[in-house]
């Protein structure tokens, strides 16, 4: 299965901080109000900033990442897993969702005079490459979770049990969202918290993955040591 570099666990832990922060920050950055979905803060100034800065950084951590090497009975491996995800997700800040049905009625002006930001649009073609993109993104997080990161721990301890359920969770997300949109039902930020609880669950493993609770352990048992002395 071969050996990580340094390097791909510092950008676990960064790629985790990175998808647990998003649907914390964002609302934050927009005075604490919650909108249809994560995509749509791309139309409130400083959330976009964050959102733009956050889903490049991702996309750009993981075409680096370059993990283990397939195993025999594996379909893909870790490089081509992620250089395909970072690329979706590249093209998630390049294609923004369109700005109606946001909820929000300061995006809603923006739609109604046309005064799009970047690369906004109020496009239906264009809104469904990015669900398109976003999809591919996440499902392929959800991915990593359930068979890569689960690859190699015991089964049955909690890691394992972890892995497979954060990546369960990022593909219950999927499906939801699916019939969802499917039905046409209309729930109050339905989608923002389906979003969430995917970007939550990818970012935990990716977390726990780079061995970032044995980093912090060790930092508070040198704190410790240091107090002693």
């Amino acid at each position: 299965m071969g050996h990580l570099r340094p390097s791909d666990y510092r950008i676990r832990k960064l790629i985790g901080l990175l998808g647990l922060s998003l649907p914390i920050a964002l609302p934050l950055l927009a005075d604490r109000t919650i909108i249809s979905s994560l995509s749509h803060y791309y139309y409130l100034t400083a959330p976009s900033i964050y959102l733009i800065i956050v889903l490049s950084s991702l996309g750009l951590f993981l075409i680096s990442y370059k993990g283990f090497s397939k195993d025999q009975d594996e379909f893909i491996n870790d490089n081509w897993l992620t250089n395909l995800a970072g690329i979706a997700a590249l093209f998630v800040v390049w294609v923004p969702t369109a700005c109606d049905n946001s909820g929000s009625s300061t995006i809603d002006k923006i739609c109604d005079n046309g005064n799009f930001p970047l690369f906004g649009h109020l496009d239906p073609p264009t809104d469904n490459y990015h669900f398109v993109f976003a999809g591919i993104f996440v499902f392929l997080m959800g991915w990593m979770s359930f068979f890569k990161f689960s690859r190699g721990e015991e089964k049955g301890s909690s890691r394992y049990v972890l892995f497979k359920t954060c990546g369960t969770l990022v593909w219950s997300a999927i499906l939801l969202l699916a019939i969802y949109f499917l039905l046409g039902v209309r729930i109050k930020n339905f989608v923002f918290w389906m979003e969430t609880l995917a970007v939550m669950s990818f970012g935990l493993s990716w977390l726990i993955k780079g061995e970032a609770m044995g980093a912090i352990k060790e930092l508070f048992i040198k704190s410790e040591t240091s107090l002693k002395k």
